[in-house]
């Protein structure tokens, strides 16, 4: 199961995971979005099915993980997510709660109602998507860093708790990628030779280049990983 498949990370995550053979279900509120993605992945051979739900209703998610709970779901990515820019002290309440829920609360939620329909013992991978703000500051975003801060926390917390019953929890941090969350930034020529000089390989992500450490985190390649955060960054941490 991939979340925010529709479009971005999510949907180059998704299609990498369908290009390595996995049954893909893919998550998000726009159906043409998620649509379009499908026929990517089937034209491709890869197997793909939709289910369009809003991640911001945290009620849905027990529906979702209901409807889903006959098959045997090997893993899931939390791509899912939403950003809000202002100054500190002019950041609204209703966005800060708007940006909790859907880039924190949901993806526990969701991996909660998963484990909860679990099909059998088989061993489950959940992916969470970090960020950049997972460890460092970013300006203007103060609800977006409170949320990939608190997404580190979750993972090392469900990894302890879930490793005995076969279950690997981790997060994928990416740095800078070009997509429409970061459009409104990326597209101010001065933010984009800012953020570009700060990235020792000289040039953002592309989103299909997060798709390898996906695919590795929900294969067997990873099974002995849990708890942890990759960082795809272009070495900005790093430096």
């Amino acid at each position: 199961m991939i979340t925010g498949a529709g479009r971005g990370l999510g949907r180059a995550i998704a299609e990498a995971a369908a290009g390595a053979g996995a049954s893909v279900t893919l998550v998000a509120r726009s159906e043409p979005q998620l649509q379009r993605t499908k026929e990517v992945i089937e034209s491709a051979g890869g197997k793909a099915e939709v289910y369009c739900a809003d991640l911001s209703d945290l009620d849905l998610i027990a529906e979702i993980a209901h409807d889903i709970s006959g098959r045997e779901v090997h893993g899931v990515v939390h791509a899912a997510g939403v950003q809000h820019r202002a100054d500190a002290q002019d950041f609204a309440s209703d966005a800060l709660r708007k940006v909790l829920t859907v880039n924190l609360e949901a993806p526990i939620v969701l991996s909660q109602e998963l484990v909860r329909h679990r099909v059998g013992d088989a061993p489950m991978s959940h992916v969470f998507i970090g960020s950049l703000g997972s460890s460092i500051a970013i300006p203007r975003a103060l609800g977006y860093t409170a949320s990939k801060a608190g997404i580190l926390g979750a993972v090392r917390t469900l990894a302890t708790e879930w490793a005995p019953i076969g279950i690997r929890v981790n997060a994928l941090s990416p740095g800078y990628f070009r997509t429409e969350l970061t459009a409104d930034l990326l597209d101010d020529a001065e933010q984009l030779d800012r953020i570009t000089a700060r990235i020792p390989m000289g040039r953002l992500g592309a989103p299909e280049e997060l798709g390898g450490a996906a695919v590795f985190l929900l294969g067997d390649a990873s099974s002995y990983m849990t708890g942890q955060q990759i960082v795809v960054d272009g070495g900005w941490l790093a430096s």
